[in-house]
């Protein structure tokens, strides 16, 4: 099992002219952010719920947790210029790598409105994102593995096709 910390490096390392993956200020939702560290926390969730689909195990051990915008690991989000400033490649499992290819490729021309909506589509985001504490808005993104692999049913057959 891959770090999350690992992860989100790998993604920033693939958007080399940080077009994808920058500090660009939006404001959604009551709030106002960086559009790239939302676009990073997405990325993630996603890597993390299609891997569950596809395997039945988590990509990385770390917790998701659901804030207005969709789903986001704390540390990532809070250290996310830091992480910016690296231009640093991961090593990984080459299996791990291929995965996270097809993610990046699948979801780089996605507008950040689209990646947030699908994040809200997942129903353990739906069951906590209205709670007001930290504790309360942790994710079990595992028990719903046999949801998740119906509601990600065509973005699997796409990354098997990617394979081909």
């Amino acid at each position: 099992m891959l770090k999350d910390i690992t992860v989100a490096k790998y993604f920033l390392s693939k958007d080399k002219d940080r077009k994808l993956f920058n500090k660009k200020v939006v404001h959604l939702n009551g709030r106002i952010f960086y559009e790239g560290n939302a676009r990073l926390n997405k990325y993630l969730h996603l890597a993390q719920n299609i891997y569950i689909a596809e395997t039945g195990n988590k990509l990385f051990d770390e917790d998701l947790y659901a804030y207005d915008n969709g789903a986001v690991v704390p540390d990532i989000q809070e250290n996310y210029s830091l992480l910016l400033s690296r231009h640093d490649t991961p090593e990984m499992p080459e299996k791990d790598r291929a995965f996270l290819d097809k993610i990046y490729k699948i979801f780089e021309n996605a507008p950040l409105e689209e990646l947030i909506e699908l994040s809200h589509e997942d129903s353990e985001w739906i069951n906590k994102h209205d709670y007001y504490k930290k504790p309360d808005q942790r994710m079990n993104s595992l028990s719903h593995a046999n949801e998740y692999q119906k509601q990600y049913e065509d973005i699997i057959k796409v990354m098997k096709r990617m394979d081909k």
